[in-house]
């Protein structure tokens, strides 16, 4: 029996204790998801070390998943198939990703080392500078010497980028071989998890574990698909319209698609920034073609397709979320915020607010399959049809 249900046996209907009564539910109601959210935050603060490496095995999980289960219905034992998965994407990692990340160096190494260059050949800085306007060279002049500045510390910038993509290495190491145990054992947690539950909630539990999986699994995947595609479709345009370094504007369109409501805007600032300073005006309005076309993939066909119903969350809780996750673990946060709110989203519906205002009356009913009573030998019901007219004897 649900509060609102007790409330309602004991207080007479309309009285001013029974609405005294009901708000006192709402607002302790609202206390304690209060000093859990604050509990968890907490939690989240001081486990925030921890965090990019649960996130790298999350996903590790999360990807090889399906492929593990795929080769499970083939009858190949789940160590086995596990062991392979990983291993093969093992081997194929360090195959792809040195030559990605040479390319990407030499790129963003260009681009820092030409930049004053390509202020003084094209881009509307230079046409600034030339203006007879005041306010417009002196415009100009500023962009030109904080384009100078920065570009002096080239090397500050590209030792920063070395030290950070090997702690990333470290990360997605560690993280990784904690993904695959995760893998080969993940059956034996879910069954111990099970026989730490009485029997006969066992079902509700593990129909609580599935959607769980279904809102991480589904909303990761999906994310990391439609990123990676938008990413591919912004450096292919790039690359057509001739902008410079095509692979690093990519790959940051395709990273900040990973951030959700704003990650458009930010994916969009750099490739702006660099028509801007590098080349004439009209490469501004090719260059926002194709982000907004690689978007509009995105908006009308990839995220339908792949992410619909994945989380269920309003747009403010979703921004709420990102920028608390950024603050605590910056982008592992921020991919890990959208899961973690949605599971406790579907929590509060599944339990908590059934045991405050009692269960849904437009939910549906599940009714029991049971097999319908024979008619008796003998009695058979009478033909349907209109009855026999006595004036017609």
């Amino acid at each position: 029996m649900s509060v609102a249900d007790q409330i309602e046996l004991v207080l007479p209907s309309g009285s001013r204790s029974r609405r005294f009564a009901q708000a006192g539910v709402v607002v302790w109601a609202a206390i304690g998801v209060a000093l859990l959210i604050g509990v968890l935050f907490l939690l989240l603060v001081r486990l925030s070390g921890l965090l990019p490496y649960l996130v790298v095995a999350g996903v590790v999980l999360l990807i090889l998943s399906p492929i593990v289960r795929g080769l499970e219905r083939l009858h190949v034992p789940r160590q086995i198939g596990a062991t392979a998965t990983f291993a093969a994407a093992a081997v194929a990692a360090p195959a792809l990703v040195p030559i990605l990340v040479r390319a990407f160096v030499n790129q963003l190494t260009t681009l820092l080392k030409t930049s004053p260059q390509a202020l003084k050949t094209g881009g509307i800085v230079q046409r600034l500078i030339a203006s007879n306007n005041t306010l417009l060279h002196s415009v100009g002049i500023n962009v030109r010497n904080w384009v100078d500045q920065h570009q002096s510390k080239a090397p500050e910038y590209l030792g920063n980028l070395a030290v950070g993509l090997t702690r990333a290495s470290v990360v997605i190491l560690l993280g990784g071989v904690l993904g695959y145990l995760l893998l080969l054992s993940r059956p034996q947690f879910g069954r111990f998890t099970l026989l730490l539950v009485p029997p006969q909630r066992r079902q509700s539990v593990q129909d609580v574990l599935d959607e769980m999986n279904r809102i991480v699994g589904g909303y990761v995947r999906a994310r990391f698909i439609v990123s990676a595609v938008v990413g591919v479709i912004a450096t292919v345009g790039l690359v057509v319209v001739g902008m410079p370094a095509p692979l690093v504007l990519g790959f940051w369109v395709g990273l900040a698609n990973l951030i959700p409501t704003f990650g458009a805007y930010i994916g969009a600032a750099p490739v702006v920034l660099v028509a801007l300073l590098a080349k004439p005006p009209q490469y501004v309005l090719l260059a926002l073609a194709v982000v907004t076309i690689s978007h509009v993939v995105d908006g009308f066909f990839l995220s339908p397709l792949v992410m619909k119903e994945t989380t269920n969350l309003h747009p403010v809780i979703v921004l709420l979320v990102v920028i608390v996750g950024a603050e605590i673990a910056g982008l592992y946060g921020v991919i890990a915020a959208i899961p973690v709110a949605g599971i406790s989203a579907f929590l509060a519906r599944r339990w908590l607010k059934p045991r405050l205002y009692g269960p849904d009356p437009m939910a549906p009913v599940p009714i029991a399959p049971e097999p319908l009573p024979e008619d008796p030998i003998g009695e058979v019901a009478a033909e349907s049809g209109p009855p026999d007219d006595p004036d017609s004897a």
